[in-house]
C-alpha cells in the first residue's frame, strides 16, 4: 500500500478534523486593509492549554508509527514551509493496522485543529528544508497522553 498525498480541505479531513484557514485565500477588496476569515468553530481545546514549536526534518517519506492524545484536541500551524502530514479518523487498532490513512499537504501559513484521538505523525517537509509548526493542546499531553501506534509495515508516501 502507498499513500498519495492530497490537499488539505474539508473533505480530506472529514472525521479527522478541521481546517482552521481558508481552502483558498481571496485578497482583500480592492481600497481595503484587510481580510478577516472566520472558522467559526469552537477550537473544543481544554484549558490550560500549552503551545510549542515542533521542528521536522527532511527525511524519506515512509510512514512507520503514528500517535494519538485520548484527552485533547490538537492545533497545528504550519509556519514557514510545505509539509505532509498522516492521519487517521479516531479508531483502536485493529489486527495491527489503522484504517483510513490519509496523507494531507499542509501549506505555509494554513492551520487545522485534529480531534481527540485522531492518528497523525510528525510532518514529512516538502524538499530538502526543516518545517516548523506551532503546536497547541492541553498542557501535559506529552507527559500523561501520548499513545503510538507501530505499523507492521512501512507506509510509503508519494508526493
Amino acid at each position: 500500500m502507498e499513500l498519495n498525498v492530497v490537499g488539505a480541505s474539508a473533505k480530506s479531513l472529514k472525521g479527522i478534523g478541521h481546517l482552521l484557514t481558508p481552502e483558498r485565500w481571496e485578497a482583500p477588496e480592492k481600497g481595503m486593509e484587510y481580510r478577516y476569515a472566520d472558522t467559526d468553530l469552537d477550537l473544543g481545546l481544554l484549558l490550560p492549554c500549552s503551545a510549542g514549536v515542533l521542528e521536522s526534518v527532511p527525511r524519506p517519506m515512509v510512514l512507520n508509527r503514528m500517535e494519538r492524545h485520548l484527552r485533547t484536541r490538537e492545533a497545528l500551524i504550519a509556519l514557514d514551509r510545505d509539509a505532509v502530514l498522516c492521519v487517521a479518523p479516531p479508531q483502536e487498532d485493529a489486527n495491527g493496522d489503522l484504517s483510513g490513512i490519509t496523507a494531507v499537504k499542509i501549506c505555509a501559513g494554513q492551520a487545522l485543529i485534529l480531534e481527540t484521538g485522531a492518528w497523525h505523525w510528525i510532518p514529512f517537509p516538502v524538499g530538502d528544508t526543516a518545517a516548523r509548526f506551532l503546536v497547541i493542546f492541553r498542557s501535559g499531553t506529552g507527559k500523561d497522553d501520548l499513545y503510538y501506534h507501530d505499523f507492521t509495515r512501512s507506509l510509503p508516501i508519494r508526493l
